[in-house]
């Protein structure tokens, strides 16, 4: 029998592992932003969540439940043991010691991280439809209410004087007019039944579409923690591939990014000393608004960027040209230095970090933003390209 202690350095990956009772363990499995502690059981050389035990081993047990879902023990632990935590190794999660096993393990995560991200985006496109729809129902209701009130009106005064009318005819003994008079008014009633029947019919679709609203809101939720740790995992791989001093284009391979121009930048040469990119003031523009930036910014060519003051206190934006769009994004000032996101606040200046990425892609910060920093807004820009 192997130890807790000698089964958390065994599977790095399963979590923690502490023995409750003599021959138990107990797993640890964060899900939908909460903390889940499942027993293992160990009896007769066996080990498993529940009888019948199975597994030879916890091993087996951990290896077996990253290929299947939990939900063959529990239909509520729908979710595998995909992202491994150890308490040895949380400061580094990159255990590969060549670049092209690091390589091929950064392609794994970020295929798991954009796998989970389309599966996000399309989450948030129900939603967002659905929440669209819910207003709408909401308002329709309310329009409801006003007709229903405007028919019940309609009904009371038909009612009040149809009974005068329909005693004079009768005394006249005008059956055609008592007759005309009552199907008005059975039309008049049987019309604010459907309106009735119509409103209780939306009510009903409102509640079940507001239920299913939530659930989906809560299936997000659920996604957000999965594509921290992801990124996190993601990016730890590519600070280390980059302090290796691996070609943007070998990573953008694993990454599976295309394009025509990888090869240009990538080399230190004269002429790079002479970029404008050097001089602060043909890219930092100070207190600058949204607005005022893309305005700067509309009809330059993609690359086309500037580096503002940002809203939010003590950090700064950079605004970019990408595919005829002006972005943008949070430049983060911490104690390490400046940069988009962890871990890659490491630049001691703006101007390092524009330098950097002049060379680099921001795309591992964001996959819409496949563009380098490469014309400085007050730089002269390429001949026919204004």
């Amino acid at each position: 029998m192997i130890s807790s202690e000698t089964c958390l350095m065994a599977l790095s990956w399963c979590g923690t592992l502490p023995q409750r009772c003599k021959g138990d363990y107990t797993l640890t499995l964060r899900k939908g932003g909460n903390n889940k502690l499942i027993k293992i059981y160990h009896r007769d050389g066996k080990y498993g969540f529940s009888d019948p035990l199975t597994f030879s081993s916890v091993v087996d047990l951990i290896i077996h439940y990253r290929h299947e879902s939990l939900a063959q023990y529990n239909t509520k632990l729908d979710v595998k043991l995909m992202y491994p935590i150890s308490r040895f190794q949380q400061d580094q999660l990159v255990k590969e010691d060549n670049i092209d096993a690091v390589g091929k393990k950064l392609q794994e995560y970020h295929i798991q991280y954009q796998e989970k991200s389309k599966e996000y985006d399309r989450l948030y496109e129900e939603y967002t439809k659905m929440s669209q729809e819910i207003q709408m129902k909401r308002t329709a209701i309310e329009a409801f209410n006003e007709t229903i009130k405007i028919f019940e009106e309609q009904c009371q005064t038909q009612e009040r004087y149809s009974k005068d009318y329909i005693e004079r005819f009768r005394r006249e003994g005008n059956d055609k007019e008592i007759e005309r008079i009552t199907m008005n008014y059975e039309k008049l009633k049987s019309r604010l039944g459907e309106i009735h029947d119509s409103k209780v019919r939306l009510e009903q679709d409102l509640k079940t579409q507001a239920m299913d609203n939530r659930e989906t809101d809560k299936k997000m939720n659920s996604l957000k923690p999965d594509l921290i740790q992801l990124r996190k995992i993601r990016d730890q791989y590519l600070v280390w591939l980059n302090h290796k001093g691996v070609r943007q284009k070998q990573i953008n391979d694993w990454l599976g990014i295309k394009n025509e121009n990888t090869d240009e930048g990538y080399f230190v040469t004269e002429e790079d000393e002479n970029l404008p990119h050097y001089d602060e003031k043909s890219w930092f523009v100070g207190d600058l608004n949204r607005t005022q930036s893309e305005d700067l910014l509309i009809g330059k060519p993609d690359g086309a960027f500037l580096i503002r003051e940002s809203s939010k206190k003590g950090c700064y934006a950079c605004s970019v040209n990408v595919e005829g769009e002006v972005k943008h994004c949070v430049i983060y000032s911490t104690p390490r230095g400046f940069g988009f996101a962890e871990p890659y606040n490491l630049y001691s200046s703006l101007k390092d970090l524009v330098l950097h990425y002049h060379q680099t892609s921001l795309v591992q910060h964001n996959d819409s933003l496949n563009v380098r920093l490469a014309y400085p807004v007050y730089a002269q820009m390429p001949s026919g390209r204004r």
